[in-house]
């Protein structure tokens, strides 16, 4: 459910302008304005903003493609439907409606009408990535030429756009074409030498080939930067032990079987999200395990979408200063501990935790002037005593 497409919607007026005449300078800057916003996961006012555009638009195409954007990203599934087929409604050939559709069906295992959506794109649109959509979904349909035909058009358009290698790579392999899907494989690797699901693909089918020993260092750090993935872990452990080291191997066995009852449980609390979807709670308790096991892009934008449904939770904002803490960005830290004493100056804690990084900043008089307001707030508080007398 976690989604991350916000730059899509800028792309999308533009391609889809019409002659200059027919479009509003302030409504194309309040659109510009939102889609800032939606890329930092302030919810609230990138639709605020979206409103504000609407204020200055006859045709409202835009503003509902930008609304759908917005309610995709937030997990409002059925609402952005909604917005993308009121896109639809007002300009039919709007670029990019049919694909999020599409996506939103695919996301849904509905593949037969996500193919629907996708083909309907590039009827409009041919491109290697809607190609490349239409192949997935014939993939997950079981139907395996026309995947197959679909990520070859892809190529055929852009040679160098490497998901499609990818996924043919995936649909080879599946079919037990190992060669095919290893030349695959390493051609989407070439393109993208950084891609870390490529290099997975890449060594798993080295693993699949008895040839793990050439896939262990690269597979430790698919690991290292997938700490939460299943696969990662089994395919590291079957590659150690194809090398002949069979101990570390089965520990990495092992650890794929911890990785899986993590991923069960945020399964679970991504049904319970779909009974529950106003309760920040429910948001709350997902990225806590979303953080915990690593996956902190995602853990930060569960506790955005918290945080669009109840505002004012001091609680939440203090995960999310945690979260940042967690991956060392002490900037981004004390700018959400801030936003919290800006609207509620009365929280001894976050005043505590402000002092800390400011101390670990070597901001000494930051440090002292927060752990003196915390203390003002909280005179018997041990641990702030402690820390005001450390800077004597």
């Amino acid at each position: 459910m976690i989604l991350f497409m916000c730059s899509s919607c800028g792309q999308n007026q533009k391609n889809n302008e019409k002659a200059p005449s027919g479009r509003s300078p302030m409504k194309d800057y309040f659109l510009n304005q939102g889609a800032l916003f939606l890329n930092n996961h302030d919810f609230m006012k990138a639709l605020m903003l979206a409103d504000s555009a609407a204020k200055y638009a006859d045709n409202k195409d835009d503003i509902y493609f930008f609304k759908g954007d917005v309610y995709y990203e937030l997990g409002r599934l059925n609402q952005a439907i909604q917005a993308f087929i009121y896109t639809l409604e007002i300009n039919p050939n709007y670029l990019g409606a049919h694909k999020m559709l599409g996506k939103i069906a695919f996301q849904q295992e509905d593949y037969t009408k996500a193919a629907k959506h996708y083909k309907r794109e590039l009827t409009l649109n041919e491109t290697s990535v809607s190609y490349c959509d239409l192949g997935r979904a014939y993939t997950e349909l079981g139907i395996a030429d026309s995947a197959r035909m679909c990520f070859y058009k892809s190529i055929d358009l852009d040679n160098n756009f490497s998901d499609s290698y990818l996924y043919l790579a995936k649909l080879e392999g599946a079919d037990g074409n190992i060669n095919k899907s290893f030349q695959a494989a390493t051609r989407a690797c070439e393109l993208d030498k950084n891609n870390m699901e490529y290099q997975y693909v890449y060594n798993v089918i080295l693993v699949q080939m008895d040839r793990g020993s050439e896939a262990v260092l690269s597979l430790k750090k698919v690991v290292d930067k997938w700490p939460w993935h299943p696969g990662a872990h089994y395919n590291l452990g079957k590659a150690l032990i194809q090398s002949g080291k069979k101990l570390q191997g089965e520990k990495f066995l092992d650890k794929s079987k911890a990785a899986i009852a993590d991923q069960n449980k945020i399964k679970h609390l991504e049904n319970i999200i779909r009974d529950l979807q106003n309760d920040p709670y429910a948001y709350k308790a997902l990225a806590i395990v979303l953080q915990n096991v690593g996956r902190h892009k995602e853990a930060l934008h569960t506790y955005k979408i918290a945080l669009y449904l109840d505002p004012a939770n001091y609680e939440i904002w203090n995960e999310v200063a945690k979260l940042y803490l967690q991956q060392n960005d002490t900037v981004s830290a004390l700018n959400t501990y801030n936003i919290i004493v800006d609207k509620n100056p009365n929280l001894a804690e976050v005043w505590l935790d402000m002092g800390i990084i400011y101390d670990l900043s070597n901001q000494k008089n930051k440090a002292k002037e927060a752990w003196s307001t915390a203390l003002q707030l909280e005179p018997n508080n041990v641990s702030i005593i402690n820390h005001l007398n450390k800077l004597k």
